[in-house]
């Protein structure tokens, strides 16, 4: 192997070392988990849902998964069971509305955990003499959420703060302000189930036909983080108290995944670097354009393209102009295309000017050329009689081939 192979050899062993010194870099400096609202039944991230989802089925109630855009697939013929839709952004079309109210009516319950108001779902379910707003927002890094009524598992305050890796960070809790909750919406059969920091609403519950809606603000309080914690278990106990006793549609709407999804479509690199995977993917791409800029910057010799000989195809245009006058049996347009040919090849060969007369022509070739005046004549009566001749036959063609063939064998 000779010198230069085996730099090269050195050199792609450095490039793939650094390259996977480089991932390994990454890898070691990525948290384990995100600390980041992911609304998902199979999340196990701090602020994932599968704590949630298991605590349902501990309950041994049947549950269904569902399209949040497919409530069509509701049964309303059941009159005691539940609906659970949790995500930080939910907003249905009037045609899923109107399937869920008709849902509600009959004696079921939806529960919607949503960090933004659903104003279109509460504009069909309240009076139109009722305005609809949406959240106001508490910022801070602990609240108390206070629960009123007696009657549930864990009436009181129960305190929550909020955890971003190993800090307590402030955060925009959302929820009604209380003056909200005037006499006009309390005469909607609008009841508030609990309170954060005694300011905002963060839990209400509205009568519907025989059925009601529960419209919680803060779905990050249900989260996995919260669940493994005493104040966690006891606010998820108070909320499953106003659920039915029946099965459970749980509702995979998701449309975000998290609170700054909007933020990462209009800034994909803010999506790429969400994901462990695609980031280090995106380092490794930019590294190895890097290693291409370096070692292909320099000047190189543009490459020679291959330069083919010229071919002479007028042989094969004639031979293809042939063809088709015999197809077409146009005898006489072969032999005014053969005469042509004879006069240009006469003209150049011997010099010999061809616009004389053929009496004078037939002598100057027959001189020239060295060939028997009487084989001339007979050419020339040939190229006279089939290209004169519309009705020529093949033989007649073929005859003044042969002719022509003999004068160019004869000739010097």
């Amino acid at each position: 192997m000779n010198r230069r192979g085996i730099i090269t050899i050195i050199l792609v062993a450095f490039i793939g070392a650094c390259i996977a010194a480089f991932v390994m870099y990454i890898q070691a400096r990525t948290p384990k988990y995100k600390w980041e609202p992911e609304y998902s039944k199979k999340s196990e991230q701090p602020y994932g849902l599968k704590y949630f989802y298991e605590m349902l089925k501990d309950q041994k109630k049947e549950i269904t998964s569902i399209d949040g855009e497919s409530f069509d697939l509701l049964d309303t013929t059941k009159t005691n069971s539940n609906l659970i839709a949790i995500d930080s952004y939910i907003e249905y079309d009037s045609l899923n509305i109107s399937f869920l109210l008709d849902y509600i009516r009959r004696g079921n319950k939806a529960f919607i955990s949503s960090e933004e108001a659903p104003t279109y779902l509460l504009e069909r379910i309240l009076s139109s003499s009722v305005t609809i707003y949406g959240y106001d927002k508490f910022s801070g890094k602990t609240i108390t959420v206070n629960y009123t009524s007696s009657q549930l598992p864990y009436p009181g305050k129960i305190r929550f703060q909020n955890q971003y890796l190993k800090a307590v960070v402030s955060r925009d809790w959302p929820g009604y302000d209380q003056s909200y909750f005037n006499q006009s919406i309390k005469n909607q059969n609008v009841v508030p189930i609990s309170y954060i920091n005694d300011t905002i609403i963060n839990c209400f519950y509205i009568s519907y036909g025989k059925g009601a809606l529960i419209i919680h603000s803060n779905p990050i309080l249900l989260t996995n983080y919260h669940l493994i914690q005493k104040e966690g278990f006891k606010n998820t106990n108070n909320l499953f108290s106003y659920l039915n006793n029946g099965s459970i549609y749980w509702s995979e709407y998701q449309v975000f995944q998290n609170n700054n999804e909007e933020g990462a479509e209009k800034n994909p690199l803010k999506f790429l670097f969400s994901h462990y995977t695609l980031k280090t993917a995106w380092y490794v791409f930019l590294f190895s354009v890097f290693l291409f800029i370096v070692f292909r910057s320099k000047r190189e010799q543009r490459i020679i393209p291959v330069i083919y000989k010229n071919k002479n195809t007028s042989i094969e245009y004639a031979k293809a102009i042939g063809s088709l006058y015999y197809q077409k049996k146009s005898h006489h347009n072969i032999a005014t295309e053969l005469y042509l040919i004879f006069l240009s090849d006469i003209r150049t060969r011997y010099n010999i000017a061809t616009s004389v007369k053929e009496s004078e022509l037939i002598d100057k070739i027959s001189d020239r050329a060295e060939i028997k005046k009487e084989v001339v004549l007979d050419l020339f009566k040939l190229f006279s009689d089939v290209k004169n001749d519309v009705n020529a036959t093949s033989k007649e063609l073929i005859k003044l081939y042969q002719a022509l063939e003999n004068f160019n064998h004869l000739k010097k």
